[in-house]
């Protein structure tokens, strides 16, 4: 990792709203899956906590071997026990029904974007 990415790693570490879940195949020595969970505090619900989930990779040797399953329900339950009021996450449409299984739903609120750089 470059010493920009470390320090903005770091940094995500420091402020203690990000739980960075990792999968390793000790065998290989490789990460094979991971997902992050982000806290956001909100000015609604009482300055409330909202979860939201974010990055979930599954590399393609492993697929099909229920780790997304995993790290989606630990992320899931972590955001409960932390008490947000809710959890959200986005994804490609292909990818609804895996979501599905987990109790999420779509929402009627439209995702927007302004991309500064890719």
């Amino acid at each position: 990792m470059a010493y920009k990415e470390a320090t903005k790693f770091d940094h995500m570490k420091k402020t203690g709203d990000y739980y960075i879940t990792v999968v390793e195949d000790t065998y290989l020595g490789q990460i094979v899956a991971t997902g992050t969970l982000i806290i956001e505090h909100k000015f609604i619900h009482a300055c409330s906590k909202r979860g939201r989930i974010e990055e979930v990779v599954v590399s393609d040797e492993c697929r099909g071997k229920q780790l997304g399953k995993l790290l989606v329900s630990a992320l899931t339950l972590l955001s409960k026990k932390l008490d947000c009021y809710k959890i959200t996450l986005e994804c490609k449409p292909q990818n609804v029904a895996f979501y599905e299984k987990f109790g999420y739903s779509s929402s009627e609120e439209t995702y927007m974007q302004k991309r500064f750089w890719d």
